[in-house]
């Protein structure tokens, strides 16, 4: 066993849109202006929020997902990316309680901050309320005795009487700290498009002005007094990766358009081998490798270019036939196919798989996955069963008949019953698979490469 003492803070909030992904950003960027190393995470599976993370501290943020990862490694995780942090700073999932589903915490901020014995500070709109909220926090606060909910950051507060007004009642009917009122203002809001927040690499935004503003109406001492009194937790010494280091060539798609990986998985791909990142937008033959990984992101927004980007596409498609090894999630699936349909067009892509994605107004697959395969893959044997999630807005037709690796028993898969299209030696479905949820993900995959 490993003992853990880094100070931390849970951020959670009374549900999505209450601001605490502006809090927890702006949190973790005020404590790194004023020199402290911070380790970011987020609970649940994202990758956007994270892309900001890695921006305010200048680390990798790493996601705590207690619905698919066991409590051991979320530990281990947990440990891992607080090595040389002053300070760790959680960022929740949707409200602090919602879960997997509608009675099991598995899968809530809240059960995560019990594992992690982290003080959670409750992020709450307030607009539009005075003594109401204090019934509201006081809910929160006894819902599970064992959730410290140490404080409250108030937001979309709308005067200077208002805040006096929401704070006297939630301090003195509920019991609560309140740490922070932050104003009902524009340069408190992050962009926003159909998967959560524009990635911060598009977009270039200045974290300091939000850094700024937090400082100013934030108790940024009494923030960091709450994150010291966490007391210490015991990890579980880690196993090894499972896998020996060898010399396959390993490349990843990693560009404006594809983006969407874990720091795990990133992690565990350098140590099995030697990785070649690519710029699918940009370059124009692949370089030798012996697998390709290309992961989700936004291939719609980009479509125009990739679709311009003509050589490569065609290097990719070899690459394909000549029986390359290749995995694709989301994006990755999208990239593969023969063409992605927006508002704007249709849009060519590699052409592979006999499959087009067109794009809707809302969400067609969003949430935990849970797919058996039926057949031995590049991720797994047969009968095994992986845990992951899946978020897009695209929505797949199948142009030909296609052999599938799962059978999809929670989510939306492909055709609502399957995920995984297997073709040669190229695999790719809606699901997003964590390493450390799935801890055979790397081995698997790079196994053939070194039989080759």
């Amino acid at each position: 066993m490993t003992v853990v003492d880094t100070p931390r803070i849970v951020i959670g909030g009374v549900g999505s849109g209450v601001g605490k992904t502006v809090l927890s950003i702006g949190l973790m960027k005020a404590l790194t202006d004023r020199g402290l190393s911070v380790a970011p995470f987020k609970a649940g599976p994202d990758y956007i929020d994270p892309m900001h993370h890695r921006a305010a501290t200048g680390r990798g943020s790493r996601n705590l997902d207690s619905y698919i990862l066991s409590r051991d490694a979320l530990l281990r995780s947990f440990a891992a990316g607080c090595e040389n942090a002053q300070i760790a700073v959680i960022e929740g999932v949707m409200g602090l309680f919602d879960s997997h589903d509608s009675i099991d915490e598995r899968g809530s901020t809240a059960q995560t901050a019990k594992i992690l014995k982290a003080p959670v500070i409750l992020t709450v709109g307030a607009k539009k309320m005075a003594r109401s909220a204090a019934p509201l926090i006081r809910g929160f606060k006894d819902f599970d005795p064992e959730v410290d909910v140490a404080g409250v950051v108030l937001n979309m507060v709308g005067s200077e009487r208002h805040r006096e007004k929401v704070k006297e009642a939630v301090e003195e009917l509920a019991g609560v700290e309140v740490l922070g009122a932050l104003p009902d203002s524009p340069s408190l809001r992050l962009p926003e498009r159909h998967l959560g927040l524009v990635p911060i690499h598009e977009t270039e935004s200045d974290l300091k002005p939000l850094a700024s503003l937090i400082e100013e109406y934030v108790d940024m001492d009494r923030v960091l007094e709450i994150a010291r009194s966490a007391g210490e937790i015991e990890v579980p010494d880690a196993h090894g990766p499972g896998f020996e280091r060898g010399d396959v060539r390993i490349g990843i798609v990693y560009d404006r358009a594809f983006r969407f990986y874990y720091t795990e998985t990133l992690a565990q791909l350098s140590a099995a081998g030697n990785v070649t990142y690519i710029d699918a937008l940009k370059d124009r033959r692949l370089p030798p490798i012996d697998l390709l990984y290309i992961g989700g992101g936004f291939p719609e927004v980009f479509a125009e270019e990739l679709e311009k980007n003509r050589r490569f596409r065609a290097d990719v498609h070899d690459f394909c036939a000549r029986g390359g090894r290749v995995y694709g999630e989301c994006g990755g699936l999208m990239y593969l196919g023969e063409s992605i349909i927006t508002g704007e067009g249709r849009f060519e892509m590699v052409g592979f798989l006999p499959i087009e994605t067109e794009m809707q107004d809302s969400y067609v697959g969003m949430g935990y996955t849970i797919n058996r395969a039926v057949k031995d893959n590049l991720l797994c044997r047969r009968g095994e069963t992986i845990l992951g999630h899946e978020f897009h807005h695209s929505r797949a037709i199948l142009k030909g008949k296609v052999d599938f690796a799962f059978r999809t028993e929670r989510g939306a898969g492909i055709d609502g019953a399957h995920d995984g299209i297997m073709k040669d030696n190229v695999l790719a479905g809606y699901m997003h698979v964590h390493p450390l949820g799935y801890g055979d993900m790397v081995k698997n995959l790079v196994r053939g490469c070194r039989l080759r």
